[in-house]
């Protein structure tokens, strides 16, 4: 039964919606190569004129392995094969007429414009007007004598058939022009070109336009007169369209194209993954509800974090989110007390030592409530300057912080907090008034 050998031709896309085209054209063997001009049995594969191209493989046949092989010694750089081309031809042949004058003439014309090529199909081809990036790898046989420029890439839209062995005279695509001499490694040569929609063969080789041989010397055997180059990859994929954030979305379709996003989102940012694009996550960096645009709700009573005083106990919208605070008669009462009960000197901060009874008892009344957060309001009548009267009721309110704290009161739960003459509960017009609103009140909180 007749053993064909197979190579691998890939078409790979992602699975972004922004997806790119990539062609992977390497060789890859599945019985050993055994004899010249072998790319003819190679699937999606073909010479790209009358030339005779070769394929070398690791589990080749004597002269067609890899590593070592008629031409020399080359490790493959991808999978476990190669081709093979001429892309030079200057044989020395017998001149039995001039025998006696050395016997030796240079190549006949028609060799000296010998070339082979290596031609693989793109199935269903490219995409009018998309760019593309196309490398090739390749390397300067060991036994070569010459080196040559004019290496490239020609894509068309039929599969390219010279009745001979001639270079190619069409212009490709891609042109490398530098002169390969590396026979150690593989040189990877890169370019970048539009499609127009009409490619579906590329045929890689030397072509004749911008083409010069150069004798680098060490030919052996059949690369005494020849340059011969090992071809391995051949990779043509979609250039990527501009992406100033490099989130993987072409700015033409990238809402947010200078910040990187998700595809989600066309490109826009979630910065706490919780479903809800930061332009619209009202807490855009802590994970969140849609209910609660983008914020959390950790109590679940309906009132965002970032909104509520109380975020760990669930509470009522009318105390911010903090639950309403059960105050005891008893508490009521000594906090009622306290309103006409703290005195102080005469525009002074001093308390009067009369008051210090009535302080004891808030005292009593904040130590059995140790969670109650106080804040100590200090209060004055309209009587003299404005800023006076507030700067007074503010260190009235303090001296009171600083007396319950000196009694064992937890400070960090008290805030002192002076309101001068703005919150009157009486008439500053008489005496009695102006009494009532000289006057220290305790406003009682859960807050956290």
């Amino acid at each position: 039964m007749k053993k064909l050998l197979f190579l691998a031709i890939n078409v790979s896309f992602s699975t972004l919606a922004f997806s790119q085209q990539k062609f992977e054209l390497k060789p890859s063997s599945t019985i050993p190569p055994f004899t010249y001009n072998q790319i003819g049995l190679a699937s999606g594969f073909s010479n790209g004129n009358s030339g005779t191209s070769d394929l070398f493989a690791k589990t080749g046949k004597k002269d067609f392995s890899v590593p070592n092989n008629y031409m020399g010694s080359q490790e493959s750089a991808d999978g476990d094969a190669y081709f093979g081309i001429i892309t030079y031809k200057n044989d020395r042949q017998i001149d039995w007429q001039n025998i006696g004058n050395g016997g030796l003439t240079q190549g006949k014309e028609s060799e000296l414009k010998y070339a082979e090529y290596i031609q693989a199909s793109l199935g269903q081809g490219l995409v009018a007007g998309k760019e593309y990036n196309v490398t090739v790898k390749v390397s300067l046989a060991d036994n070569s004598a010459y080196a040559t420029k004019g290496m490239g890439v020609y894509f068309s839209g039929e599969e390219t058939k010279n009745g001979t062995a001639n270079r190619l005279k069409v212009t490709p695509q891609i042109s490398f022009s530098e002169v390969i001499k590396d026979k150690s490694g593989w040189t990877e040569l890169k370019g970048k070109f539009k499609a127009t929609g009409s490619e579906k063969f590329a045929v890689i080789g030397a072509f004749d336009e911008g083409f010069s041989a150069e004798a680098v010397g060490d030919g052996k055997g059949l690369g005494a007169g020849r340059a011969y180059y090992y071809v391995s990859a051949i990779t043509v994929t979609e250039a990527p369209k501009p992406d100033r954030d490099k989130d993987g979305i072409p700015d033409e379709s990238d809402k947010c194209p200078d910040v990187a996003g998700i595809e989600k989102f066309i490109g826009c940012p979630d910065s706490d993954n919780d479903g809800i694009v930061d332009s619209e996550d009202t807490c855009p960096t802590v994970a969140g509800t849609k209910a609660m645009n983008g914020c959390p709700d950790s109590d679940g009573d309906g009132i965002a974090d970032n909104q509520d005083k109380c975020p760990n106990v669930a509470g009522l919208p009318a105390n911010a989110g903090c639950p309403e605070v059960k105050i005891s008669t008893k508490a009521k009462e000594v906090f009622q007390k306290a309103m006409a009960g703290i005195q102080f000197e005469t525009g002074k901060d001093v308390i009067k030592k009369t008051s210090y009874p009535v302080l004891d008892n808030v005292v009593s009344v904040l130590k059995e409530n140790p969670d109650w957060n106080v804040e100590i309001q200090g209060h004055t009548d309209n009587a003299g300057k404005y800023e006076a009267n507030k700067s007074l009721s503010q260190k009235r309110a303090a001296a009171v912080e600083k007396y319950l704290t000196d009694k064992g009161v937890n400070g960090d739960k008290l805030t002192p907090v002076g309101y001068g003459p703005d919150k009157p509960i009486a008439d500053n017009k008489t005496t009695a008034g102006k009494a009532k609103n000289r006057r220290v009140e305790f406003n009682v909180t859960y807050e956290q």
